[in-house]
């Protein structure tokens, strides 16, 4: 559906059959589709104040991104009931792909793109398991760059807000040099940057702390895109962006306590936390630890396309070649216990790179169109992660090293028949993809805490000593308060662990649509999808580590409509899907290591419905609608000590009703240009923070209204044209969580931002 597709430039969508979307790796209409799909369009997303693509979540039924506990580290996307690990190890796939123009990003960590030169997303639910590949079991979020247009001109935007808010905003064109098909052909520039600094709404009240707020923002994000036409078949288009962040973690504060409470284990410990338990939002809490999310992302990406027409056998012809290489460093350092005392730390520094490949074959033959590639994909990290061993006070790290290498070939077709004989009302599709991956994983623990080295077993693996002071190995861990031992050993004297996996797997997919209409199609569909399969790097045991979790995998049976009525007053899209899940894997929380290990559970099924349209009853007034409902149960869940939990465990950050409410209002002729009111809401169903259904952890249900009041299309002579605004978030302060998790001594949560407002000046010319 086209939900907030349109704006007030006149070159934009006003409808579904103008929506022009590369859901399926070619340009199509948006109604033609036989899927579910939304899309936003970049000036949409600009004036709805849509920063980067966390926020998106609110526009689009059936999706919500999450937060990392602390917000450290990238966005986590669900949709129809999967959701990512919640943990931070580069070694977790998701179950949500996002691409930005056709290249894969594999990683959330840094993911949090700026829409500042965006033509816009496109939202696929479902497996894309034929087109997109491995870790779209759930769907697909694509961000397709805005191209350079080879004429001279831009916009530029200064905004300010709550919190000290200050941002920019810029792209611009250049004029084109050359021409096309002569000399050495044309040449088309963009440049677009922007930058963003924000102190946080929550203070950080210790005297000692690095950030006086949690939540500051200070990032910058900068893209180039050069695009040369040396003739009229050729197009060969590079870019590149670069993004930089730095930033203080969110607030994360004691909610409850538990082990460290009155009547706990560890009861000992209260009164360090007694003062800095919070069940409603606080303004600011104490955190003495030097805390930090930063993050440094550099992308290049270069596509080749070449366009032919009535070749023999193929018809016309467009062969792409999209090649690709990324690279993300990380550095953060949380504070996990919400005081203002030396309790518990987190610190992550990673170190990633990823180079991707694909050729695609792309043409239409008469009634037959169809769609061939190749994909090749390789990934290389290291972590650095001083891991908490709960020994409080001076000594209370091991120290972990991990590193990955990882590729995956994939090869692909797909092909749609439009047999004449239905008068092209009918459409068949069937596809299939064959996908292999191959993992490998070291890693090498080293303690400087509760360690003494066993000169008679250098490399042994005893890595600490318990309470008692007897020897412990990887395979246990260190008991809860141990003491540490006299000595430290070096990397020299530890023998690293690798854990290895291959593992193939084939999607195919079969569609079948039927137009009733001009502008109305309906449509069923049965699509596969996996997750593939890994090692568990962050394991708490060495078992764990070498014992290689395999693919989960996906079937999802759909039907749907989509159409336009009216006079085009009215669109709606709508979808109904069910699909088995089967070897699905879920992470088992270790809260004595702060990590997940992965297991293979068993089988499961969800259910669910979306629908979405526009309404346009007069002149001028424009209202959006969304709503999604998601079922999702478990079949067989069966943990790894044989407890029966099938009944039990929940689908963790999955709300059961979502919706979505907008409306736009436009009063033309007013100072030279006109009025726009809009309002959004957005409301989600309380959610489980984790698989065992805590209470603790529960999230409950919330909404949130925005609303933005411009005077836009301003004419200041010379063809340009000046919007200002007034902007507002959360505008009913609503408290709300966006994350949480039980650390069994106690639980944390984060709370969402609360009301913010703002005001944006820009200028096209």
């Amino acid at each position: 559906m086209a939900l907030a597709q349109e704006g007030p430039a006149p070159e934009q969508a006003t409808s579904l059959s103008d929506v022009v979307v590369t859901a399926q790796r070619r340009e199509e209409r948006l109604i033609d589709v036989p899927l579910s799909v939304s899309t936003l369009g970049g000036e949409a997303l600009q004036r709805a104040g849509v920063a980067d693509i966390s926020a998106i979540g609110g526009y689009v039924p059936n999706i919500q991104i999450n937060q990392t506990v602390g917000g450290a580290f990238g966005p986590l996307i669900s949709m129809r009931g999967l959701a990512p690990s919640a943990d931070t190890s580069l070694g977790r796939d998701q179950p949500v792909g996002m691409y930005i123009d056709g290249v894969p990003i594999a990683k959330s960590t840094g993911a949090a793109f700026d829409t500042v030169d965006l033509e816009r997303i496109e939202v696929l639910r479902g497996p894309q398991g034929t087109l997109y590949g491995k870790n779209t079991i759930g769907g697909a979020v694509n961000l397709v760059t805005r191209q350079p247009t080879g004429v001279f001109g831009g916009k530029f935007m200064l905004g300010v807000g709550s919190a000290d808010l200050f941002e920019q905003r810029l792209s611009l064109d250049l004029p084109r040099i050359g021409e096309i098909g002569q000399g050495l052909g044309a040449f088309d520039v963009k440049v677009a940057y922007s930058g963003r600094t924000r102190d946080g709404f929550f203070d950080n009240t210790h005297p000692n702390a690095r950030f006086s707020t949690f939540g500051e923002q200070n990032q910058q994000a900068g893209r180039v895109d050069v695009v040369w036409r040396p003739t009229e078949d050729i197009k060969v288009a590079y870019g590149y962006d670069d993004t930089s962040s730095r930033s203080s973690p969110a607030m994360l504060a004691i909610s409850a306590p538990g082990a460290i409470g009155p009547g706990g284990a560890y009861a000992s410990l209260y009164p360090y936390i007694q003062n800095a338990i919070y069940t409603s939002r606080p303004e600011g809490i104490a955190n003495d630890y030097a805390n930090r999310s930063d993050f440094f992302v550099k992308g290049h990406s270069l596509t080749a396309e070449y366009n032919a027409d009535a070749v023999p056998f193929f018809g016309d012809v467009t062969i792409k070649s999209i090649s690709a290489y990324r690279n993300m460093k990380s550095r953060s350092q949380t504070d996990f216990d919400g005081t203002g005392v030396d309790l518990m730390h987190f610190t992550l520094n990673n170190n990633y790179e990823q180079w991707s490949q694909e050729l695609q074959l792309i043409g239409a033959n008469g009634p037959v169109k169809y769609t061939f590639g190749l994909f090749g994909f390789k990934e290389e990290y290291g972590v650095f992660n001083p891991r908490w061993n709960f020994q409080f006070g001076g000594n209370k790290y091991d120290l972990q090293e991990r590193s990955a290498d990882n590729t995956s070939i994939a090869a692909y077709g797909q092909m749609t028949w439009t047999p004449t004989a239905f008068d092209e009302r009918l459409s068949l599709t069937l596809g299939g993809r064959i996908n292999k991956d191959e993992k490998s994983a070291t890693s090498l623990s080293q303690s400087y805490s509760a360690y003494l080295a066993n000169p008679a077993a250098p490399g042994s693996g005893v890595f600490q000593r318990d309470a008692a002071g007897n020897p412990i190995t990887r395979s246990g861990g260190p008991a809860l308060g141990a003491l540490p031992g006299p000595g430290n050993i070096g990397p020299s004297d530890l023998i690293p662990l690798t854990a290895t996996g291959s593992w193939s797997e084939f999607t195919p997919e079969f569609n079948a649509s039927w137009k009733l209409a001009e502008d109305w199609n309906v449509y069923g569909r049965v699509a596969t999808g996996f997750k593939s399969g890994g090692n568990n790097d962050v394991a708490a045991t060495n078992a764990s580590f070498m014992t290689p979790y395999e693919p989960e995998k996906l079937t999802a049976y759909e039907i749907g409509t989509k159409g336009q009525w009216f006079d085009r007053r009215l669109n709606l899209s709508a979808a109904v899907y069910y699909s088995d899940y089967r070897d699905f894997q879920v992470g088992v929380f270790v809260p004595a290591l702060i990590t997940t290990t992965i297991i293979n559970a068993g089988k499961a099924h969800m259910s669910g419905v979306e629908l979405e349209g526009t309404v346009r009853p007069v002149d001028n007034l424009r209202l959006n609608f969304g709503y999604g409902y998601t079922k999702a149960e478990y079949d067989e869940f069966i943990l790894p000590s044989g407890q029966d939990v099938t009944n039990t465990y929940v689908f963790p950050l999955i709300p059961k009703h979502n919706y979505t409410l907008g409306v736009d209002y436009r009063w033309p002729g007013v100072a030279g240009g006109e009025v726009v009111a809009s309002l959004n809401y957005s409301w989600r169903s309380e959610q489980a923070g984790g698989i065992t259904n805590d209470p603790l952890s529960y999230r409950k249900a919330y909404g949130l209204l925005d609303g933005r009041l411009s005077l836009a299309d301003i004419n200041i002579g010379d063809g340009r044209t000046a919007e200002i605004s007034l902007w507002g978030k959360n505008l009913l302060d609503e408290e709300y969580w966006v994350s949480g998790i039980n650390l069994t001594l106690f639980t944390i949560r984060q709370w969402g931002d609360p009301r913010s407002l703002g005001l944006q000046a820009s200028v096209k010319f």
